[in-house]
């Protein structure tokens, strides 16, 4: 059929003339014909026109027109898809000649009329044309049709009749696959079990017309949410399951979960009704879990029995450990969105001394979290899940304004100036927040530029966008410095350091660590700094614990260093003692 379609019946008879009484005197004769009469003054018009009608059956066209004559039109005509198998009659006054005749079927024409037009001879082979393309618009049709229901027949063996997601068979489909890219790729994904909460009731309170609605909403809900990599399927009754691909990280995956229990519980209106519901979630992740994709599904399902027992609204991972994971993941997550409110969060700093004199020249910001039911939580561990949780905007500006207003009231009893280093997420650069945090502390000078570092990783050197460049120049504009945290694990970032307007690198405390008994740790600290100074860097090593390790970076021309061998992290006060102790003890 190409591109025609077959909503219409009624055929059209395009009839193309330059002279209006000429178009005027064919409708008329064409008045008995069961078709739309179509007029064109030009074969440029009769060109546009032909091509937008989806039922045209017959061109009648005149072959005596200035600019494009019949002949021409009727070869531009044959150029076009939607109007190659047209049948084209040319209508003229030009003497049927052998020569007219055989210029006129190799424009491809199919028969002549002459004027003056018999109205009878015109009207029969008319009437065949019209027979003839009704009978091929009807086989067409019959074709559509049976096309439409096999292809809705193809759907339905897939796909579920009320909702229109997946069926248990477009499932486990979707289950071999995944499993195969997973052993091929040496990835994971979640397969989720759910089962919708007290859905039992609204069919009997409120109707199955009312239960069909609201699993079509949720249906809608769950597929909005995942990606087009994902699956989501209705298994049955209540019970669906989502298929969450490429779950290498947890913590996309745990936040992911919580967001479907989220959805879950959103009221739903329906025929002035406002239903509430919630989901039970059972979780089985492969191969992790089980490397059998067969009874995934039946995992997944037992676990989501857990979450039954557990009180429903929640959810469950098929391993006991992961579980417990998770769930600890998730209340320190809960926990955390309240823990400023409740004054749970402390500045802890570490001293960072010069190399040459042992005095200290600055201290680094750390952020400590003490919950009274979690007790003190690392920050290795509550930090990334302050990134997830979008929590780091926040928590990051309330660091730094208790850092420097710290450190600002310290400075004013010193015979000397602490500079004081904060970490910052690279979640921070993409907000508006930072920035403007640092530029308020600056403009209202509660703290001179110079004396405020601010600590970024190497992973924010090698995005390299625009927007991180710009706060990152904008940052150095102020007349802050900037340090590379943890330098040298995991990444090649040497070729960023020119780029970057960074002022320091802090060597990471894994190669402090093996000194003196591992020589690769210590060639690599040497060319650090090495590296570092010939692009006019300072240098900083941290984690230094021993004297061997301090003796060897002294050695090195290591400019500052900073670990537990001099303080670990001290309260403000605590920091205070250090210090006054310190600066005595070096005076």
């Amino acid at each position: 059929m190409g591109k025609r379609t077959i909503e219409k019946f009624k055929p059209s008879i395009l009839i193309v003339d330059d002279v209006s009484a000429n178009r005027f005197a064919l409708r008329q004769l064409l008045k008995s014909i069961d078709a739309d009469l179509i007029e064109a003054s030009s074969g440029e018009e009769a060109l546009v026109k032909a091509i937008g009608l989806n039922n045209l059956a017959l061109i009648l066209l005149d072959v005596q027109m200035p600019i494009m004559d019949g002949y021409e039109t009727a070869e531009l005509l044959r150029e076009e898809e939607q109007t190659l198998h047209i049948p084209i009659i040319f209508v003229t006054a030009v003497h049927r000649d052998e020569q007219h005749i055989l210029k006129g079927y190799s424009s491809g024409a199919i028969d002549y009329i002459t004027k003056p037009i018999q109205p009878s001879i015109l009207a029969a082979k008319i009437s065949l044309f019209m027979e003839l393309w009704r009978l091929r618009f009807g086989l067409e049709r019959e074709i559509f049709n049976r096309n439409k229901l096999e292809d809705k027949n193809k759907f339905l063996a897939d796909h579920d009749m009320l909702t229109s997601l997946p069926n248990r068979r477009r499932l486990f489909l979707e289950i071999e696959r995944a499993a195969s890219r997973s052993d091929r790729d040496k990835s994971e994904f979640a397969l989720l079990f759910i089962d919708l909460d007290g859905f039992k009731s609204v069919n009997d309170t409120l109707g199955h017309k009312i239960g069909d609605a609201v699993l079509i909403e949720i249906a809608n809900r769950f597929s909005e949410l995942v990606r087009k990599t994902d699956t989501v399927a209705r298994f049955g009754g209540d019970e669906f399951v989502i298929l969450l691909t490429d779950i290498s990280d947890s913590q996309f995956l745990i936040s992911r979960i919580t967001e479907i229990l989220d959805i879950a519980r959103k009221p739903i209106f329906i025929e002035n009704e406002e239903i509430s519901l919630s989901v039970s979630v059972g979780v089985c992740i492969y191969p992790d879990q089980i490397d059998d994709a067969d009874k995934l599904v039946d995992y997944a399902d037992i676990a989501m029995y857990k979450s039954k027992e557990l009180g429903k609204n929640t959810f469950s991972f098929f391993s006991n450990d992961m579980d417990q994971a998770a769930h600890r993941r998730l209340s320190v997550e809960k926990q955390l969105r309240h823990a400023r409110k409740k004054n749970e969060f402390s500045v802890h700093y570490q001293p960072v001394v010069n190399c040459n004199t042992g005095q200290p020249i600055g201290v680094e910001a750390l952020l400590r979290w003490t919950n009274s039911e979690l007790g003190s939580i690392p920050p290795d561990y509550f930090i990334p899940i302050a990134e997830s949780s979008g929590l780091i905007h926040e928590l990051g500006a309330w660091v730094f304004e208790q850092s420097i207003e710290t450190i600002t009231e310290i400075n004013k009893r010193l015979p000397m100036t602490l500079k004081v280093a904060v970490n910052a997420s690279t979640l921070q650069f993409k907000n508006s927040l930072w920035f403007k945090t640092i530029e308020k502390a600056i403009k209202t000078k509660k703290i001179a530029p110079e004396d405020i570092e601010i600590e970024i990783t190497e992973g924010l050197l090698l995005e390299d966008s625009s927007e991180i460049n710009n706060q990152l120049s904008a940052i150095r504009a102020l007349g802050i410095s900037l340090s590379v945290d943890d330098f040298g694990t995991g990444y090649s970032a040497l070729s960023y350091l020119k780029r970057c307007p960074i002022n320091t690198v802090k060597i990471d405390r894994s190669f402090v660590k093996g000194i003196p008994e591992d020589r690769e740790d210590m060639v690599l600290i040497h060319a650090i700094i090495a590296m570092a100074h010939g692009l006019g860097l300072v240098v900083i090593a941290e984690g230094i614990e021993t004297q061997e390790q301090w003796d060897f970076l002294k050695s090195e021309d290591c400019d500052f260093a900073q670990g537990y061998f001099f303080s670990k992290p001290l309260p403000a006060q605590e920091l205070e003692t250090w210090l006054d102790k310190s600066l005595v003890a070096s005076g």
